[in-house]
């Protein structure tokens, strides 16, 4: 199919009362889009300019993807959304020697998705020839794989209305693989430029649905989709139910959206619909404002926490770990709460994957819950799923059995051999954590210590006040060979002395006046002790 026929297949509304004229194609060169920029931030402006540009995906020869070419249309007459659809060159791939991809992998042909104007006349012409809503309804939910529903949408893609745009949005969730993944989210900015013209006619599942398919799936979204889809559901947060406040939240969190009122408009709703509220809708809803950092007390708490308690027995291995870690990051400490997680987590252990084995521990440890039948299930099943865990399960897995006392040879020596292979992975934070818990431990491995010793002095710059503290608690009883790692440590610990808080200052000069401390500078000591003092002073 040629590009006009194609362009011709899909519309935009143009007729009075279905929303705005698309603008006329603009020309973007590919710097104007920023790869570094944030999920909610997908609208492109060139440098020095007030006009917005647009990406969009690529043209290609049929004879293969050697010729690319972006353009892409504006909404609203000023808000553009890039990259619509298409491939781009996938990195190390010269345009001259690209081959066709197969149609298993990522790299799948997709022409280009562009809506078009079309008449009044036109559309009638076609719905004649066409099948009926409900049809086009069916046809969408019968789709098996993601091929058959692209060509659902390209062909048919102009007539979709709220209901159709969200039931898409869920197939494509549904339907995606793991090596689909950047086609899934081609076909997610495919359908959220359809969704613009029907937000106003969603009702709060379709709003809460769509939210939900653009965190699942992931990738850029278009931000003013997403800030309309906020502004219906806060004027319609009243008729949300258990399930659509629980998706909104969780989306909210996945989409990285800035806390504002209606986090609080949900959370009083949710307040009032806590009977309503599945398993997975409770371990949900305090994911996300743990995510988000948004403290919970009140009636809110007091009504999450009996409701948990109540259907803890039907929480499953996924929503056992994210709700603990979750409790645990908000600093929610009941003990009733506490013995029913303990009790079905024993049972349920086997079931847990690594990322919630590495939560669940870190979540014990925090909470200060040292069950001895707990930790015996936990170490059999992490000794047996240790491969899986990442560079920061890995971290916060050590820390927790450091602060628990746990003292499991064999475990130390496994987790050993996987962190080797992946300290190279971990951040700042990771870092200083897992030197506290080897020195804690008493690790003795010189070939993990070294490399250990030279990540940290690599990433000594992005150590905020509490790694360092933790690092230099760390170095005062840990053997180091590195005389240099010292010298580097306290150097840098001067430099950001006044953003250590008094907590962080004591435990320095504790680790400092201990018998056994490795760090000899007495200036330094001389330093922390006057910080000490005129924090107390004040």
């Amino acid at each position: 199919m040629r590009g006009h026929e194609r362009e011709e297949k899909l519309m935009g509304y143009n007729e009075p009362g279905r929303g705005p004229v698309m603008d006329p194609p603009r020309k973007a060169t590919e710097e104007a889009y920023s790869p570094n920029c944030m999920a909610t931030d997908d609208v492109v402006l060139p440098r020095n300019t007030s006009k917005p540009a647009q990406l969009q995906g690529a043209s290609r020869k049929e004879s293969g993807w050697n010729t690319w070419k972006f353009e892409g249309r504006g909404f609203w007459g000023q808000t553009p959304v890039h990259q619509l659809s298409g491939k781009r060159k996938r990195s190390g791939e010269s345009g001259s020697s690209c081959r066709t991809p197969d149609r298993n992998s990522n790299a799948l042909e997709r022409k280009p998705f562009t809506i078009a104007r079309v008449s009044v006349e036109e559309r009638r012409r076609r719905a004649q020839a066409i099948d009926s809503p409900a049809e086009l309804m069916e046809s969408i939910k019968a789709c098996t794989d993601l091929h058959g529903l692209d060509q659902v949408i390209t062909d048919d893609g102009w007539r979709f209305d709220h209901a159709k745009v969200s039931a898409a949005m869920n197939r494509v969730v549904k339907l995606h693989r793991r090596n689909q993944v950047v086609m899934a989210q081609e076909m997610m900015q495919d359908l959220s430029a359809l969704a613009l013209r029907e937000v106003n006619a969603m009702d709060p599942r379709s709003l809460s649905s769509l939210l939900w398919a653009l965190g699942k799936v992931g990738g850029p979204v278009n931000p003013v989709l997403v800030q309309r889809i906020l502004v219906r559901t806060k004027e319609n947060s009243a008729s949300f139910n258990a399930h659509d406040i629980s998706n909104v939240l969780w989306a909210m969190a996945k989409l990285c959206v800035p806390p504002s009122d209606l986090i609080h408009e949900l959370m009083d709703a949710a307040t009032r619909r806590f009977p309503g509220f599945k398993p997975q809708a409770l371990a949900n809803t305090l994911w996300a404002l743990a995510t988000m950092e948004i403290p919970v007390d009140g009636p809110f708490l007091e009504g999450w926490i009996k409701y948990a308690v109540q259907k803890m027995p039907e929480f499953n291995a996924r929503d056992l770990p994210e709700t603990f870690w979750a409790a645990s990051k908000l600093s929610i400490k009941d003990e009733a709460f506490n013995t029913a997680w303990l009790r079905e987590a024993r049972k349920k252990l086997p079931g847990f994957n690594a990322q919630g084995l590495s939560m669940s521990l870190w979540a014990a440890a925090k909470q200060g819950i040292n069950d001895e039948a707990f930790n015996a299930t936990w170490l059999r099943e992490a000794k047996q799923k240790l491969p899986d865990f990442s560079a920061l399960g890995l971290s916060n897995t050590l820390w927790a059995v450091a602060m628990l006392g746990i003292d499991d040879r064999a475990f130390i020596a496994t987790w050993l051999r996987e962190a080797k292979k992946k300290l190279l992975d971990l951040d700042a934070q990771g870092l200083s954590n897992t030197l506290l818990a080897a020195a804690k431990l008493g690790i003795e491995d010189e070939v993990f210590t070294a490399a250990l010793v030279r990540e940290v002095k690599k990433k000594m710059c992005y150590f905020n006040a509490r790694d360092l503290s933790e690092s230099l608690c760390a170095a005062a009883k840990l053997y180091i060979e590195d005389e240099s790692f010292t010298a580097v440590l306290v150097r840098e610990a001067k430099l950001k002395l006044s953003d250590f808080c008094l907590a962080d200052l004591q435990h320095i000069a504790t680790a400092l006046a201990s018998s056994d401390c490795r760090i000899v500078d007495a200036g330094f000591r001389s330093l922390i002790t006057e910080r000490i003092r005129s924090l107390i002073a004040r």
